[in-house]
């Protein structure tokens, strides 16, 4: 299997041919380009070329960019509830959707896929203050504005989940955010997890109790990047991959296009 990362949340699967996208969304930078110029990259290509779609959540950088990429697509889209209706409201066809809740078992092409209730991370203090504290946040305001307008407009609704996913002998788990839920029983000991790695002010404090509870074999880190500024930041990884490679676990911060062998 094949992984490749695009920013974010966003993936590429890829298994005998057959392609699933995960929360497909084209980076909003440099701040103010427009969606029509963000359509015409690479990695607006690559999502295109997807057979299927996999949504984590409804946040806008998860899904914004699903309408104007699948338009002129047969691909199905798989989602909860609140994306669904965030999606159907903005062109989407209903009969497009799967929708989809924990508890779900899915086979999407050579992907057999469990869907566990997940959590999305609780933006705290340590959030609001990296952002304030950026030169460009007041230089950019009507961005930041713009944004958070469209973090209301697209609700997550306690919908967040978490994927674990087979294909074959190996076994792969999927975060959208960095949170579990306290009453879900996950499967332990993935050959690879996809952790998020932003949200929250100390990310390394906040996935230590989700690793312990996982333990999984190998970390690929997503979703530190600075996607969509001046509301979100570049993350540093450096330390925490240093300290988790020390304990045994293989740990890398995925680069963006890079493709990776599973």
């Amino acid at each position: 299997m094949k992984l490749t990362w695009y920013g974010t949340a966003a993936l590429i699967l890829e298994e005998n041919g057959f392609r699933l996208a995960l929360d497909p969304f084209v980076a909003m930078t440099p701040i103010g380009i427009s969606d029509e110029e963000r359509y015409k990259s690479d990695r607006a290509a690559a999502f295109r070329s997807a057979d299927a779609v996999l949504v984590t959540h409804g946040h806008f950088d998860h899904i914004y960019d699903i309408p104007a990429l699948y338009r002129d697509s047969s691909a199905q889209i798989y989602a909860t509830k609140a994306p669904h209706e965030s999606l159907t409201e903005r062109g989407v066809s209903a009969d497009r959707i799967t929708l989809i809740a924990p508890g779900d078992m899915l086979t999407i092409g050579p992907f057999d896929i469990a869907v566990y209730q997940g959590r999305h991370c609780k933006f705290d203090a340590g959030v609001a203050k990296r952002t304030l504290a950026r030169k460009s946040t007041m230089t950019h305001l009507k961005d930041l504005l713009r944004l958070w307008k469209l973090n209301m407009d697209f609700p997550e609704n306690g919908e967040t989940v978490f994927y674990d996913i087979h294909v074959g002998a190996r076994h792969l788990q999927l975060m959208g955010s960095m949170g579990m839920d306290e009453n879900t029983d996950y499967p332990t000991g993935a050959d690879l997890l996809i952790l998020p790695f932003q949200g929250t002010g100390d990310p390394a404090k906040t996935v230590a109790p989700i690793i312990a509870a996982l333990q999984p074999k190998r970390i690929l880190l997503d979703h530190y990047d600075d996607a969509f500024p001046p509301l979100s930041s570049q993350i540093r990884t450096e330390d925490f991959v240093v300290r988790m490679n020390g304990r045994g676990i293989l740990t890398q911060a995925m680069e963006i296009g890079k493709v990776y062998e599973f």
